[in-house]
């Protein structure tokens, strides 16, 4: 499977999702912005086009239908994007006109930043705009939630790290204990 920028209309998103860490200038900061359901690429399409900096995280969602089965990338935070301008500087009443934007989160008079150290562990966890896995650390023992499949949304306990990068879970199932085996990104913290 070949990696390349991702191209979305004519705008290359490998540059709007992943600013560098330490890109910050001025008193530039980060605030969120609210988008309309499912439009975050749209969102960011359209802040870049204004000149806005902006930051979507994403992480590796699998995904089954029918017979099919794959892996997509996701918002980490669904109906939401990160957008860096500095308020005294920046047009930024202009971002809740924005396609695909409902409206910065905050006041009316003033949008509310997001902490500095929130944005640069959140920069630094997503190398390229993807999280590779939810969960921090996979130990014996540590309750995780099933993202996917016939066990969707219950929770198990790691029993043990697998081989082929696979973590063994126990599941408690009509009163007993099933055994299985999943990837650990179809895993997230209880």
């Amino acid at each position: 499977m070949q990696r390349g920028p991702v191209i979305f209309g004519k705008v290359n998103l490998a540059n709007v999702a992943a600013p560098a860490l330490g890109a910050e200038f001025g008193s530039a900061r980060w605030f969120v912005a609210a988008t309309q359901p499912a439009k975050e690429w749209l969102a960011l399409t359209q802040l870049e086009r204004q000149g806005f900096r902006s930051f979507c995280p994403r992480f590796r969602k699998p995904w089954r239908h029918a017979r099919r089965t794959g892996v997509r990338l996701a918002p980490l935070f669904p109906g939401y994007v990160f957008v860096s301008f500095d308020p005294g500087e920046a047009p930024w009443r202009s971002i809740n006109g924005t396609l695909g934007v409902r409206r910065l989160l905050g006041s009316a008079l003033q949008p509310q930043a997001v902490p500095a150290g929130f944005m640069a562990q959140l920069q630094a966890r997503c190398p390229g705009g993807v999280l590779d896995t939810l969960v921090d650390e996979l130990a014996p023992g540590r309750r995780v939630r099933i993202l996917t499949g016939p066990f969707a949304d219950r929770v198990a306990v790691i029993e043990r790290l697998a081989a082929g990068d696979r973590v063994r879970l126990l599941l408690e199932v009509m009163g007993g204990a099933a055994r299985l085996e999943l990837a650990p990104n179809q895993l997230a913290p209880e």
